[in-house]
């Protein structure tokens, strides 16, 4: 576990942001975003490596990128 102290203004409206955003803890939706930003740097990964002629399945970023818009319309 790790900890992170946010300055005032910052902890804030992460906190705002965190509700309204259904996470009960402001850690609950920091580590959403870094689960985020992992997810689209593996994304970023494959759409890149497919335009150097190496294949991925769009049926495979499709469902991911529906699986997230779901989780955000929860």
């Amino acid at each position: 576990m790790h900890v992170v102290e946010l300055p005032d203004e910052t902890d804030a409206w992460a906190k705002t942001k965190a509700e309204a955003e259904g996470f009960l803890t402001v850690s609950d939706y920091v580590a959403h975003l870094v689960q985020q930003q992992k997810e689209i740097e593996v994304l970023r990964t494959k759409l890149l490596a497919g335009m150097e002629g190496e294949s991925f399945s769009f049926d495979d970023v499709s469902q991911r990128l529906r699986a997230r818009l779901e989780e955000k319309l929860r």
